[in-house]
């Protein structure tokens, strides 16, 4: 009780106390970097001219559409795109008056003229068909308020938002396409350029007559390059430049041999399998009732099909990093292709009750039809709830074997023309009737089921591939000491313009470890110079690839990029330049054919060698040369020029003057048409170079 007494005598203390928690909580989630000062933006991972993009909607987007299934991380960058754009869309259309009203998008979404979103929403994998009968159970689920699965509502809602986006930005695109216009006078200066040929004689020195370990790059050159081409390589944000140390996972001998093994060991079994099927998806196979022909057939199994016996097994066989064994289950001649009509009642999720129903329904009318009171097309169109052949009396037309999901396909080929068969397929009960069976040949078909291992590394080998990453790890300090492991069962690449929110690097693989990788090199901590406190996996299908200990050799603020930024994706062409000064030194005179005897060639000619297309020699693309070349007059001979594909000497033999149409009426159009078409391509992305972008993606994932 005196203690009680004590506290509320002093109350007021418990209270001052409390508000001073209370106002730390506070302060320190104001200074959060994530939340900006508002308890709200904790959410928010962007913002586009002022419109906030938050993660939740983002989260709820990114699981109806994509489930987290494929490439996160790629799908995660369209969704992103997707968001920037409907945001600047949302500006302009709000200020244009432009919209997608409830006729239209219904029309978009369920009628004559579907979104190819929608095509592809509702497309059939079997057929590649529009599935119109889906489509039409979802919009009824839809107009009379009875969708019941909230994965598949929530689905179809983010699928109507990127819909409208869509529509939205193809009016926008046709206001701006509509409005480009080329002005006669330009189109007459490019029929007069285009027009333009010159006959030429000269010579090229190919680029590839000096070998690369002839030329030596030095940064300097490297640095050179950049400086020439500065507005092509500025960084508008900071980048971070990175080394690799890859340790692959690669298979040895004895790991190949050890697959072999196993699968030589299950051949026995497979031979006397009585149930193939389940002996093959037990063992993670591939069984199929389709036949084929020899030609058809993939791989190795293709050169000894005709030779093999009924039940005998073929292999082991490798085939692109996989061992397999194959075995000839039948073999038979085989219609090439059928026509056939069917009359179909769905059935929905395999329901039990509806799938009863629809047997006897099947049952019923099939009796009807045997009994003459009605023809099949007559009961197709009055029955089959197959909207896309009902109407046609249920005709599918003709198709090849294959085409069909198995059991159709089974039915109507192992069938005879003018019979009846009852299938149940995915899609409910079939009624089908064998209209025609067509043999363009009697040539052989076989069915063959086939079992593979893929070629892997052991967990030894994997063990010993991680052993020399942690050891990297653990003795390179500096990033001098992770080029040195070139050679020492590393591959050492470097990767630079690494910006925070990237998800690829280099030849490896994207994915979760190269996401881990880029979010440690923009860490506070990680300095120029750091090696990566861990070794990150990279893994393809549940099978370890490589290890990789990764070290941040620089940082580049936004402005002109270093030589460690770029220097991987411009080396091709530092080194053509440096081939092409070589190549230029040992040019002397103007005289072509002693030039060309300089480099063991031959002077070579051109006769109608044309500035708008600039083809030249066989098929290379010079549109430089021809800018020099179309510069000169008749009888010059050039300086050594730069090409593509070499550095070129000319002499202009001729020039033939052009000839232009009056008003250019059929340059204007295709000027016209070429500019129109770039619209869709080009106008979002000069949205959005003009919009003022914060991207904190990182700060998410």
């Amino acid at each position: 009780m005196a203690l009680i007494g004590k506290i509320r005598k002093n109350m007021w203390l418990i209270i001052v106390l409390l508000a001073v928690a209370l106002g730390g909580f506070i302060i320190q989630d104001m200074m959060n970097a994530n939340n900006n000062g508002s308890f709200g933006s904790r959410t928010i991972m962007g913002e586009v001219n002022g419109t906030k993009i938050d993660y939740l909607d983002f989260q709820r987007a990114e699981a109806a559409l994509y489930g987290g299934s494929g490439d996160v991380y790629g799908t995660r960058n369209s969704l992103w795109n997707y968001f920037v754009e409907n945001a600047i869309l949302g500006e302009i259309t709000e200020a244009s008056g432009l919209g997608v009203g409830a006729d239209e998008l219904a029309e978009l979404e369920f009628g004559t003229n579907l979104s190819p979103l929608v095509q592809s929403f509702f497309r059939n994998p079997q057929t590649g068909q529009v599935d119109r009968e889906q489509m039409n159970e979802v919009k009824k689920a839809i107009d009379e308020g009875t969708v019941t699965n909230p994965e598949f509502a929530a689905r179809f809602n983010e699928l109507r938002k990127q819909v409208v986006k869509t529509q939205l930005q193809t009016k926008l695109g046709n206001l701006v396409s509509k409005s480009l216009y080329a002005p006669t006078w330009y189109a007459e200066a490019v029929e007069k350029i285009n027009n333009e040929n010159i006959n030429m004689d000269f010579v090229r020195i190919p680029y590839e007559s000096i070998a690369d370990d002839q030329v030596k790059l030095t940064d300097e050159d490297y640095a050179a390059y950049i400086k020439k081409n500065e507005v092509k390589f500025t960084n508008k944000e900071e980048v971070r430049n990175l080394v690799l140390a890859i340790y692959e996972v690669k298979a040895t001998q004895t790991d190949t041999a050890q697959v072999r093994g196993d699968l030589a060991t299950l051949k026995t079994e497979f031979q006397s399998a009585e149930d193939d099927s389940l002996f093959v998806t037990t063992n993670g196979g591939y069984y199929s009732t389709a036949f084929f022909k020899k030609d058809d057939l993939q791989g190795k199994v293709k050169d000894t099909i005709t030779s093999m016996s009924v039940g005998q097994v073929f292999g082991p066989y490798a085939e692109s990093n996989v061992f397999l064994l194959a075995k000839l289950i039948d073999r038979k001649v085989l219609a090439d292709s059928a026509r056939a009509s069917h009359i179909l009642r769905t059935v929905a999720n395999g329901d039990p009750v509806q799938l009863a129903s629809a047997q006897k329904y099947i049952d019923s009318l099939k009796n009807v039809i045997n009994s003459g009171a009605v023809t099949f097309a007559d009961a197709a169109r009055n029955n089959s709830q197959d909207p896309g052949s009902a109407q046609q009396g249920g005709d599918l037309g003709s198709f090849a074997p294959g085409m069909m999901v198995p059991e159709f396909n089974d039915a109507v080929f192992n069938g005879k023309a003018g019979e009846m068969y009852t299938v149940t397929t995915q899609f409910g009960v079939h009624l089908i009737k064998v209209e025609k069976l067509i043999y363009s040949t009697n040539e052989m078909k076989y069915n063959v089921a086939y079992i593979s291992k893929p070629i892997s590394a052991s967990e030894e080998t994997q063990k010993s591939a991680e052993d020399k990453a942690m050891a990297a790890l653990e003795n390179s300090k500096t990033i001098a000491d992770l080029e040195k492991l070139t050679g020492n069962g590393a591959k050492v690449e470097q990767v630079g313009g690494i910006k925070i929110n990237d998800h690829l690097l280099g030849s490896l693989a994207g994915g979760q470890a190269s996401r881990d990788i880029i979010r440690w090199a923009y860490e506070d901590d990680a300095e120029a110079g750091s090696i990566s406190p861990t070794v990150y996996t990279y893994s393809e299908n549940a099978i370890t690839t490589s290890y990789v200990v990764a070290g941040l050799k620089s940082v580049d603020e936004p402005g002109i990029a270093s030589v460690d930024a770029v220097k991987s994706k411009i080396e091709s062409e530092v080194r053509k330049e440096k081939k092409a000064a070589t190549i230029k030194a040992k040019i002397s005179g103007t005289d072509l054919n002693a030039i060309a005897n300089t480099f063991g060639l031959t002077v070579e000619n051109s006769p109608n060698f044309n500035y708008g297309i600039a083809i030249v020699g066989q098929n290379n693309q010079e549109q430089l040369l021809a800018g020099q070349l179309f510069a000169l007059n008749a009888g010059a001979v050039s300086k050594p020029i730069d090409g593509n594909t070499g550095v070129y000497v000319a002499k202009i033999n001729s020039k033939t003057p052009p000839t232009v149409e009056k008003g250019a009426l059929g340059t204007k159009y295709r000027i016209n048409q070429e500019s129109r078409l770039q619209v869709s391509f080009s106008f979002m992305e000069s949205l959005k170079k003009g919009a003022d972008i914060e991207d904190n993606r990182y700060n998410f994932y």
